[in-house]
């Protein structure tokens, strides 16, 4: 298909490109699908390996994201031996519903996790290394309370009020965000 350098390197750089703009989306999409942060991430490696050595069958003109999450959805397929071993293991129909469930929304976590970024943004210094130590692996609000200098009440009412800003923050963000494409499409809006 790649008749020289030229359209190889040119179609290396579109895979970059691509995977550069929608692996967040691809990720979401993974860890909808399997119950645990540090497995979704070894998928999504496993999966960009995949679309690598793959993307020459990929038709230039369609979704790219439809395309990668179908990959997605088969290396988690291959890989639930593995989840075997784990704690909690969906069986395949209900991978399954959360496959067709979760395609639809891959956009809509996006938007989500761009908020949440943007609203952690926001918070003072102190109460977001509380709220990301909290939610680190590994960690709970007792090392969240002891690294952020708290008392572990102190920490648990702290959370409790930040995690209450934080969903605020990007439900607004949504809405707006939605009310702003909304907008665009009705030239009689304010």
């Amino acid at each position: 298909m790649n008749d020289g350098p030229h359209n190889e390197a040119e179609s290396r750089k579109r895979l970059m490109v691509l995977m550069t703009r929608h692996q967040r989306q691809i990720f979401s999409y993974i860890f909808a699908l399997v119950p645990n942060r540090y497995d979704a991430e070894d998928l999504l490696q496993e999966t960009s390996v995949v679309i690598c050595e793959k993307f020459d069958d990929f038709e230039e003109g369609t979704d790219f994201v439809a395309w990668a999450c179908q990959i997605a959805y088969w290396r988690v397929r291959y890989s639930r031996q593995k989840f075997a071993r784990s704690k909690v293991v969906f069986n395949q129909e209900i991978v399954d519903a959360l496959a067709q469930t979760a395609g639809p929304m891959v956009a809509e976590l996006d938007s989500r996790h761009e908020a949440l970024e943007n609203c952690l943004k926001k918070l003072h210094t102190r109460d977001r290394e509380l709220v990301l130590t909290r939610y680190e692996p590994g960690c709970g609000v007792e090392e969240a309370a002891r690294r952020s200098g708290r008392t572990l009440q102190t920490a648990y009412k702290a959370l409790t009020r930040l995690r209450k800003l934080l969903l605020d923050c990007v439900s607004t963000q949504i809405t707006e965000a939605r009310y702003e494409s909304f907008g665009q499409g009705n030239t009689g809006a304010k």
